[in-house]
């Protein structure tokens, strides 16, 4: 099983999960093998953006042999059904940047004969069930003082589309420009469909868990600062402790 977060902190959350951890570098990774929950793991930083997540995980999937891959990170709500502190796992990922008109429509990948690229909808469940036990079992109490600091109520975790593109959205005008492209998106982030798209060519199962860390607004730079200093590793980890963890 690969697993990747698109930040450091995100992934140094998770390694005291591992048993019988070692590293490997390649490609300007640090990749971190062990075993959790019975299971062979490889725990990766990919870096910002498309081209960075979609390196790393080919780097999963041909260097270290991931046969399933699943993405973890923050994203911006740019629908009014998600609120900030949410979970949205990934029914589709699409990206919304991509545009080969007139050759091919908006966001459709040229010669590959789709736009939308589906999550293997068994690791979805599973990761939505996870991440439901840790809301319920112990989200409030591993966030500590950064629940306060971040001010957020009661987190939900919901299914749907998920934008991924090679901005960070912090306007209203460009959280407008990803709806006219993905009007049913629930968040936006930099790196889920990339990823997406290198395991479907690979034929390799991959699922996307984003958890909401602003609304992609003028006041997102400010809503985000608790999860890089912390908040974001303890959905992480704790999300992947109650899925492989058991």
């Amino acid at each position: 099983m690969g697993i990747m977060g698109a930040m450091p902190e995100e992934v140094e959350a998770m390694l005291p999960l591992l048993r019988g951890r070692t590293e490997s570098r390649r490609a300007g990774r640090v990749f971190h093998h062990g075993r959790l929950g019975g299971r062979e793991v490889v725990v990766v930083s990919s870096r910002w953006g498309k081209v960075a997540a979609a390196s790393t995980c080919t780097e999963l999937i041909v260097a270290h042999g991931a046969g399933a891959v699943a993405f973890f990170g923050i994203a911006g709500a740019v629908s009014d059904l998600v609120a900030r502190g949410d979970i949205v796992i990934a029914a589709s990922l699409v990206q919304h940047d991509l545009d080969a008109s007139p050759f091919f429509p908006p966001t459709h990948i040229p010669l590959l004969g789709v736009s939308s690229l589906a999550s293997d909808a068994s690791m979805a469940g599973e990761l939505a069930a996870a991440a439901r036990r840790f809301v319920d079992r112990g989200l409030r109490i591993a966030a500590g003082e950064l629940w306060n600091q971040a001010g957020l109520s009661a987190p939900r975790v919901l299914a749907g589309v998920i934008a991924s593109g090679d901005q960070v959205i912090f306007s209203p005008l460009a959280r407008d420009r990803v709806l006219k492209v993905v009007p049913d998106a629930l968040c936006v982030e930099m790196e889920g469909a990339a990823a997406a798209q290198v395991c479907h060519e690979h034929g390799v199962a991959f699922a996307c868990v984003r958890t909401i860390s602003d609304n992609a607004d003028h006041e997102g730079a400010d809503h985000v600062r608790p999860f890089f200093e912390g908040l974001a590793g303890v959905y992480t980890r704790g999300i992947v402790g109650e899925w492989l963890g058991h």
